[in-house]
């Protein structure tokens, strides 16, 4: 048998029938795997991300029915490896990941948090597909810990890092020396420039700028925020903001 014994809690609480192949289990299974891809896809899908709840649903689905196939497999003919198709969704799920990756004109990555959330969720329907229950549920309210609480914590720590890069957009190049004096009155240190040539053929001059704060001792002055909205007021300067 592919399941010896029940050692999932919730599968204990369920019964046999939960773990064994019968219609109980193959409905109860892709039911769980869609409710609970539903909770983290609707989360991303209200944030207007790339990957939203059919593609969070899909992939659970999908990791959920290879592994289910993996155990069908394994216990009509008594032979292969137990754990094969799950090996390659873990791997195979790269390639759809890597396509919510992009980086923008604005030298800024996005995707990232996205390519991984795919691949935590394949893995929940892995779970889901072997009768692991208990752990696609807590897996579950993990990775929306991940998407919401953790996101706020970062922004909060992001805000006060002492490092930070800015994307700054200016009418003319000849304002860019004022820029520079302007940020350094700031107490702040250019660290590099880098020219946007993607912005060229519409006549503002781009930069992306790295800078680290000097300032040691007003905290309140190590906000990025705050100084973002100063160099945005300046009356030479068409857009501007930080790069994450």
């Amino acid at each position: 048998m592919f399941l010896i014994n029940i050692v999932d809690p919730l599968a204990k609480l369920f019964g046999e029938w939960s773990v064994s192949i019968s219609v109980g289990s193959i409905v109860f299974r892709l039911f769980l795997a869609l409710v609970l891809s539903f909770l983290i896809g609707f989360e991303r899908s209200s944030r207007n991300h790339a990957a939203g709840l059919r593609t969070y649903i899909l992939v659970t689905l999908g990791a959920t029915i290879a592994m289910f196939t993996n155990q069908f497999i394994f216990e009509t003919y008594g032979s292969g490896d137990g754990a094969r198709l799950g090996a390659q969704v873990i791997s195979g799920i790269g390639f759809l990941g890597a396509g919510t990756i992009m980086i923008t004109s604005r030298s800024q990555i996005r995707g990232l948090t996205t390519a991984a959330g795919l691949w935590a969720c394949a893995c929940t329907g892995l779970a889901i597909g072997s009768g692991f229950y208990t752990l696609a549920v807590c897996a579950t309210i993990a990775i929306l810990a991940c998407f919401t609480f953790l996101q706020v914590i970062e922004n909060y720590l992001k805000d006060r890092s002492r490092n930070f890069t800015i994307h700054v957009e200016l009418y003319d190049h000849s304002n860019f020396k004022d820029l520079i004096n302007y940020i350094r009155s700031l107490k702040m240190t250019v660290q590099r420039v880098e020219s946007n040539p993607a912005y060229d053929s519409t006549g503002l001059a781009v930069y992306t700028i790295y800078l680290s704060n000097d300032n040691k001792y007003n905290f309140k002055e190590m906000l990025h925020i705050p100084f973002i909205s100063a160099i945005r007021d300046l009356p030479y300067v068409n857009h501007v903001e930080e790069i994450s």
